[in-house]
């Protein structure tokens, strides 16, 4: 995959993860300093997974080498 696609797969994943973060930590309840800890783990933790999840997904469709 060329980096131009990878750094666009990377933006695309933070985007959702972030997103999905923020809506799991705003549907808790939590907030102030301990919220945005907590979006910031979540969101990194959830956009690895979907990068990770789409290049599995990537090379099992035999999409990339």
């Amino acid at each position: 995959m060329s980096y131009v696609l990878s750094g666009i797969a990377i933006v695309i994943c933070a985007g959702v993860g972030a997103t999905s973060a923020w809506i799991i930590v705003s549907s808790i309840g939590w907030d102030g300093v301990g919220g945005a800890i907590a979006t910031t783990i979540i969101g990194m933790v959830l956009a690895t997974l979907l990068f990770a999840g789409g290049i599995v997904l990537g090379k099992a469709l035999g999409l990339l080498k």
